[in-house]
């Protein structure tokens, strides 16, 4: 295994660890509860400084034998692939969340035929964008870790 794929492995099982954490702090029974701004702004801050020390560590593991962290062109074009991917995430989960925003201006006086989102705060609507953005990260690696295993 090589050490692009090992630091894969890490961004992708460290990332669904401070998901969980985030999960843990938001939510109750699988559901958004109504918290205080500043325990939401302080579980925000604390995501951010545990993905700062996860995004660090297989840095400073690397430093050891740096010659493992030479990329080549093929290195280069599954890490393209990844982020590519990520975006793509990242643009249709968003356009879910504003449709499903819209539609529930729009239609406040119908009831839904199908399951709905609750976006009705702004925990939700946090807790939805944040969890967007590890989704992207993790549809990310897991198709880094694809390509390499390819």
């Amino acid at each position: 295994m090589s050490a692009h794929e090992k630091t894969a492995w890490w961004a992708l099982v460290s990332g669904l660890l401070i998901w969980c954490f985030l999960l843990m702090r938001f939510t109750e029974d699988w559901r958004v509860v109504d918290i205080t701004p500043g325990f939401a702004v302080e579980t925000y801050v604390q995501m951010i400084v545990l993905w700062i020390i996860a995004s660090s560590v297989p840095g400073l593991l690397a430093a050891k034998r740096p010659a493992d962290l030479v990329r080549d062109e093929r290195d280069n074009a599954i890490e393209a692939l990844g982020d590519r991917w990520e975006g793509w995430v990242v643009i249709v989960a968003i356009n879910v969340l504003v449709v499903q925003l819209l539609a529930d201006a729009h239609f406040v006086d119908r009831v839904p035929s199908v399951p709905k989102l609750d976006l009705g705060s702004t925990n939700a609507i946090v807790f939805a964008l944040l969890t967007v953005l590890f989704l992207a990260d993790a549809v990310k690696r897991a198709v880094i870790l694809w390509q390499y295993r390819r």
